[in-house]
């Protein structure tokens, strides 16, 4: 367990982190070093996290989703938030002018269910 947050193996190239109360997302450089490090030993594609217990998102925390996207996509793994709850979408909606830059699913199921149907599109598992 890295500081504030658990980091799950969950199979198909997924990593899921469930943020914890002591998770301080205005020290993102605290860390992105050790969640990459999990990710690549486990060799991700993906790192699922899961927003069930967050229910707001500031700008804080989104600078902190965004900079931990940007990490992720330098190191090839796709960021994928999951379990967004209404309130929250409702804020981070308010906080930008687009969709933001990393992926958002209704919950894990729905990613999985996107990755098999690329590998049967294209066999890459790309998506």
């Amino acid at each position: 367990m890295t500081q504030g947050m658990h980091l799950t193996p969950i199979g198909d190239g997924n990593v899921l982190l469930e943020p914890g109360a002591g998770l301080d997302p205005g020290d993102p450089a605290a860390y992105l070093i050790p969640v990459l490090e999990v990710l690549q030993t486990n060799a991700a594609c993906r790192l699922l996290y899961d927003l069930k217990n967050v229910p707001l998102l500031d700008k804080v925390y989104y600078e902190w989703l965004a900079a931990l996207h940007t990490a992720c996509r330098i190191s090839g793994i796709e960021l994928v938030t999951v379990n967004m709850q209404p309130e929250a979408a409702f804020a981070l909606s308010h906080l930008l002018s687009g969709p933001p830059p990393f992926q958002c699913a209704r919950d894990v199921d729905q990613v999985r269910r996107r990755v098999r149907a690329a590998k049967k599109t294209d066999g890459s598992g790309a998506g």
